[in-house]
């Protein structure tokens, strides 16, 4: 199937990301949580992906949407915040599926797309743009829960 060209990304707000903070009488449980996906949105944020042929897909991040804010090895641009939208973004496909119909590649062109549009560098974002995709296909499970 040939897949459609993306002809742009837009946010329609900032999602206002930031690092949720560990308090001082949290149990270890609630502790590895916010250490396990660091990041929360304080603003509720829509990300419209254009296509070429004119089709679009929106793409829904909520007021208080925690995310890992990029799984990179060995924290590798972490604190970057360049990469914290297209995480974020990443992250709501990953997170329900059915937004992009079960296609890991669309996921993976939709992170490149976004990582261009804040800023980071082609070279740059399609190297994170492979590692996704060599991430998404040992890691990850893509099939849809129907089958």
């Amino acid at each position: 199937m040939e897949k459609k060209e993306i002809k742009q990304v837009i946010l329609s707000n900032d999602p206002h990301i930031h690092t949720r903070s560990v308090l001082f009488d949290e149990d270890k449980e609630e502790i590895k949580k916010k250490n396990k996906k660091q990041f929360i949105t304080c603003q509720a944020a829509t990300l419209t992906v254009l296509y070429e042929d004119g089709t679009a897909v929106n793409l829904f991040a909520d007021k208080g949407y925690v995310f890992d804010g990029a799984t990179i090895p060995f924290g590798i641009g972490k604190g970057n915040m360049k990469l914290q939208i297209p995480a974020l973004f990443h992250d709501v496909m990953c997170d329900d599926k059915s937004t992009i119909n079960y296609d890991r590649n669309e996921a993976s062109r939709i992170f490149k797309a976004c990582l261009i549009a804040c800023g980071v560098n082609k070279h740059i974002a399609h190297l994170m743009y492979l590692a996704v995709e060599a991430f998404q296909i040992v890691f990850c499970d893509w099939r849809n829960e129907d089958e």
